[in-house]
């Protein structure tokens, strides 16, 4: 690397950082003064896609020791053919996911819970090979769910907000 190269990558990050800029992924952490996530416990959720929504949603609500929410989900599940070919044989699967999401504080007497819903649509095709439609459709169910939990997570975080809770 030469060394107007170097001066280059040296600027450019020293600029980066002065206009507060943030790396997307790595470490972050959170000053005294800053509000930081929710301290939720995320209930269980069945099924795989219930354990995909949880891991995720584990992950958006991370940071406190003491919860002081729960997070309830319960999730439902749709799947149906929506092309099909000349022949008759069907040729895509779209897969729905419902999630009703209610977060309660932990302490009695607290606020009222607070609850809404979301919805995700994901699609996938059929081919001729059953495995590959099972892979097909365990991975939309997957995509599906970790989308759903991020939804909810949002949701539910902006309603907090929005009601004074912290």
């Amino acid at each position: 690397m030469s060394w107007r190269n170097l001066i280059f990558v040296a600027a450019a990050s020293l600029t980066l950082a002065a206009c507060g800029f943030k790396p997307l992924y790595g470490e972050q952490s959170t000053g005294a003064g800053a509000s930081g996530p929710l301290a939720v416990e995320i209930a269980l959720i069945p099924n795989r896609e219930g354990q995909v929504m949880r891991s995720v949603l584990r992950r958006q609500f991370s940071g406190a020791a003491v919860a002081n929410y729960r997070l309830d989900v319960a999730l439902a599940q749709a799947s149906a053919v929506t092309a099909i070919d000349a022949a008759g044989d069907a040729t895509r699967r779209r897969v729905t996911m419902t999630a009703g999401w209610r977060l309660s504080p932990l302490a009695p007497g607290g606020p009222k819970p607070l609850d809404g819903r979301v919805r995700v649509v994901e699609a996938y095709n059929l081919l001729a090979s059953d495995y590959a439609n099972y892979t097909a459709e365990s991975a939309a169910r997957e995509r599906a769910a970790a989308r759903l939990a991020e939804l909810v997570a949002q949701a539910a975080t902006a309603r907090a907000t929005a009601a004074g809770w912290r």
